[in-house]
């Protein structure tokens, strides 16, 4: 039994020293120019991407959702600020600059004046250009300019005493605005502030020689633009 103990250190130590001669250190290899395993490395910087989300990802295309206000002038039924729901959809042209089109309701509202009471909704597309100032398409955060054209429908009831009238305006206004977009991984939030201009004036059916004046407005609205990857 005595002699048979030094032969197994023996055999322990001689297995300690050659799992240590066939171990090289990870710098080792580096600073030798060995070839390592890099997939613990490839893993982290996955990670990486997925939690960024889509940050620093150029898409051609964008769609999204909508909520806004808008606040009519001119008129005498509309002085109050509307509630309406949106759909955007996005054409990057390049990374500083873009196409948006955006189709807006705006749920309708009632008003009293005497006996006549009004009743209005309106459904709004705007088409704009948009040039980014600060920041781009793809950036944490972006300042951009837009201006366009707006086609404004308004749906308009009124009751008197004597007579019910329903009747559908159009037209055509001119938009200037700002706008930015903060990037949220997945997507971006957007905020824009846009005034138009009427270009033309509605026609009353029972007289169109008096007309009404066309709405200028502003209109204020925020959602999210989630770029489309394929």
């Amino acid at each position: 039994m005595k002699k048979i103990l030094p032969i197994i250190l023996l055999l322990m130590f001689t297995d300690i020293l050659s799992a240590q001669m066939s171990y090289i250190p990870y710098k080792s290899c580096i600073k030798t120019g060995i070839d390592v395993d890099d997939n613990n490395t490839n893993t982290e910087v996955d990670k990486r991407r997925r939690r960024r989300g889509r940050r620093g990802k150029k898409s051609m295309l964008a769609v999204g959702g909508s909520m806004a206000t808008m606040k009519i002038f001119e008129s005498s039924f509309d002085d109050k600020f509307r509630i309406g729901l949106g759909a955007n959809a996005w054409l990057n042209l390049s990374t500083s600059n873009a196409i948006n089109a955006n189709l807006s309701y705006f749920f309708p509202t009632s008003q009293e004046v005497g006996d006549i009471k009004n009743t209005s909704s309106y459904f709004l597309i705007n088409v704009h250009f948009q040039q980014f100032i600060v920041g781009d398409n793809s950036e944490d955060f972006g300042l951009y300019g837009l201006g366009g054209i707006g086609y404004i429908v308004n749906f308009n009831k009124t009751e008197t005493p004597a007579y019910d009238i329903s009747a559908r305006y159009t037209n055509i206004n001119l938009d200037l605005g700002v706008g930015a977009q903060f990037n949220l991984n997945f997507g971006f939030l957007f905020a824009e502030l846009q005034g138009s201009l009427g270009l033309m004036k509605y026609e009353i059916p029972l007289n169109p020689a008096d007309g009404v004046k066309v709405p200028s407005y502003i209109n204020f609205r925020t959602g999210i633009k989630i770029p489309l990857q394929f």
